[in-house]
């Protein structure tokens, strides 16, 4: 083992003497030129407006480039080409402190006089952070760009039509150690592709052998509560998502500093053996444990915070998040900004919570309302003075195709929707018993931007939160309701109980959503920001018109926000003191990560999620053989297949189906203990599975 160990050491060390290199040009044609006061914008297509405090906003776009398998980025260099003076003169609007979403009006307003009177071309690098990432085990340069220049004491300013970022490369150990991550699910590898700006180089990477077993689903939890997850298991296992449960206590034999490590150690095997895409923390804080993660942002005198509640530990599979050892977890070269696989928490502290959690879970999912899935409500609030911020000026950002910032996304179709708002306006705003209203009148989806806290969210407190106030709001007269906000705080389910947290569990109300561990961010006096940032991206996913990109679970939407949304953390002025990087981290899925979202009105009666395939089980209790009968038609191949009450499969059988389509499969299960199976059939096109009840 020693002299393999040296033989491969070696051999990466003389590798890792080459350079290589990977390059893609942009290209830019249409300016806007906006007015703010005595300040003028300058945008470029695809471009957002960042810099840093006090200084010039300029245009910057993003870079996601794909690098050859092993390899990480060591440098990136611009060469721009056809430059282009934009007639005029502009003093360029500095860039404000970004403010969490509950802050207190300031009135203050920065600007470096030594960069305003500077006669030397600004800035003096056009790229923002290089950063190293892997996703799915493919490796990522992700930085930023400007393709402006601009002299602040003569009030010039040009650009470059053409522009080629350069990222030379070279091998690395950690790069290599990714491709352990490379996996054959085609969720994750529709992610990549998206998110590539050179997704040819995925040709170069090699193809994931596949699984001897696997599942999709892992819910953690104690001893205690495994058996309340019963229901959860049993419905997505008869829909053919195979899902698992595996306890603290079994956990607690891996290798790891602490629990929490013990459990991210768990999730990396369960993922690299069996390819799980979605993981299910079953507990409040006290119950499960969460990893607490650092970040500091430079606004005002400044934001630290060292213990950012942070889900995404378990989520984003890559090193360790701790490299130097020391006690701030997840600073900058430590982190891993693109998740592997969608986590979610079902923040529950009792028996009772948990029953509601995974009622509300199952019946919004199999039993659906039909009619209310068109109903999304927006509800925002005032923002901030000076500059005048309205929390709608973002949420108006979610409704149709926007490319508004430097990046596209597609939003809620107006024209397919019932879309109801509730806005503060000035002069004007919304109390709460307005929004009770609304939310009982049967509403799909809430989405909120304003002020919150750990008590406190969209003007109701804690003790608001009951199911007589939700009354119709109980699956039955009205669906249960996700919500997906901006406000501060009001997501610390390290807290004891944050609103977030009441709203989830109690019986009516919310059956999941996205909510702030800490606090929320925007930028003041424009539509964008970090939580709006992630917002968009979140939405675009649920509601992509093409169906080979649309996601379709919560937490999956929520895993694409923050791996379109990672680049731009490498803005300047983002990437140690970022609010960008802050709401990466406290951002995070109370609820079923696995939970279907429903965007468009179920057909009357459906109940059923997965792809129809019929077929009968005889007999049903059986002893010592159970016989399959079905028919398909154009399908050589099915895979039959028995799994467990914890979705383990246990017995399967790769079937050559008869060309006439009528089919009869008898399996020998004398083997297996008495007891509650589900036999699932698979084809290409399709899924379905029956329980199977085995006696003696």
């Amino acid at each position: 083992m020693k002299n393999t160990v040296a033989i491969f050491l070696s051999l990466f060390m003389t590798i890792s003497m080459f350079a290589g290199s990977v390059e893609k040009t942009f290209t830019f044609s249409k300016v806007a030129i906006g007015q703010n006061g005595r300040y003028q914008t300058i945008t470029l297509d695809g471009t957002m407006l960042a810099g840093l405090n006090g200084e010039p906003m300029l245009p910057y776009h993003q870079v996601a480039m794909m690098l050859p398998p092993g390899e990480k980025a060591i440098s990136i260099t611009v060469v721009g080409e056809m430059p282009t003076a934009i007639p005029g003169t502009f003093e360029l609007y500095p860039q404000q402190y970004m403010q969490p979403v509950s802050s207190p009006q300031t009135g203050s307003f920065i600007r470096n006089e030594k960069i305003y009177q500077s006669d030397a071309s600004y800035p003096s690098t056009p790229t923002g952070n290089l950063i190293n990432s892997y996703l799915n085990g493919y490796a990522f340069a992700l930085s930023t760009f400007t393709p402006v220049i601009y002299n602040p004491a003569r009030k010039a300013v040009s650009y470059y039509q053409k522009v080629t970022v350069q990222i030379t490369t070279r091998t690395d150990i950690n790069a290599t150690l990714a491709l352990k991550n490379l996996t054959n699910s085609e969720n994750a590898l529709k992610r990549v592709r998206q998110f590539a700006q050179n997704p040819e180089m995925m040709n170069q990477y090699p193809v994931k052998a596949a699984l001897k077993t696997n599942y999709k689903n892992l819910i953690i939890t104690t001893a205690q509560f495994q058996a309340g997850f019963d229901e959860l298991v049993n419905y997505y296992n008869t829909r053919g998502i195979t899902t698992q449960i595996a306890t603290l206590e079994t956990i607690g034999s891996m290798a790891g500093q602490d629990l929490q490590e013990k459990m991210r150690n768990y999730i990396l095997s369960e993922y690299q053996t069996n390819g799980i895409e979605q993981v299910i923390l079953g507990g409040d804080a006290e119950v499960v444990p969460y990893r607490g993660f650092y970040c500091y942002v430079i606004s005002g005198s400044g934001y630290e915070d060292s213990n950012i509640p942070a889900d995404l530990y378990f989520s984003a599979l890559d090193g360790n998040w701790n490299t130097n050892g020391d006690y701030k977890w997840g600073e900058p070269g430590e982190d891993d900004l693109l998740p592997e696989l969608s986590v979610g928490r079902m923040s529950f502290s009792n028996a009772a919570e948990q029953a509601n959690m995974v009622h509300k879970s199952v019946s919004y999912q199999g039993s659906p309302v039909a009619e209310e899935m068109k109903k999304p409500y927006l509800v925002s609030e005032f923002l901030y003075d000076p500059p005048m911020t309205w929390g709608s000026d973002y949420l108006e950002l979610l409704i149709d195709e926007h490319n508004d910032n430097g990046y596209s996304t597609h939003g809620i179709p107006s024209a397919e929707n019932n879309i109801t708002r509730l806005y503060d306006t000035p002069g004007s705003n919304w109390s709460a018993g307005q929004l009770i209203s609304g939310i009982n009148s049967g509403q799909s989806f809430i989405h909120h931007c304003g002020h919150s806290n750990s008590n406190y969210m969209m003007r109701l407190y804690n003790w608001d939160i009951t199911d007589a106030n939700f009354s119709q709001v109980d699956g039955v007269s009205h669906n249960y309701q996700l919500m997906y906000t901006h406000g501060c705080i009001c997501g610390a389910f390290d807290d004891n109980d944050c609103i977030a947290e009441i709203s989830t569990s109690i019986s009516n109300f919310l059956v999941g959503g996205v909510f702030n561990s800490r606090y929320g961010w925007f930028n003041q006096g424009t539509t964008e920001g970090p939580s709006a940032h992630l917002h968009r991206e979140f939405i675009s996913a649920l509601y992509n018109p093409n169906p080979d990109s649309a996601i379709a679970e919560l937490g999956s939407a929520h895993t694409m926000s923050k791996i379109k949304t990672a680049p731009w953390i490498g803005l300047p002025g983002e990437f140690e003191p970022g609010a960008q990087r802050w709401c990466h981290y406290d951002c995070n899925v109370l609820g079923d990560p696995a939970l279907k979202v429903w965007i468009d009105n179920p057909a009357v009666g459906t109940q059923d999620l997965s792809h129809s395939l019929s077929f009968s089980l005889s007999p049903n209790p059986c002893k010592t053989q159970v016989t399959l009968s079905f028919t398909v038609h154009n399908t050589p191949n099915v895979n039959i297949s028995v799994l467990n009450s914890l979705g383990q499969q246990v017995k399967t059988l790769d079937y050559t189906t008869d060309p006439t389509g009528i089919q009869s499969v008898t399996l020998n299960i004398d083997n297996l203990v008495p007891g509650i199976y589900y036999c699932r059939l698979q084809t290409n096109e399709a899924s379905s599975v029956k329980k199977l009840m085995i006696v003696r």
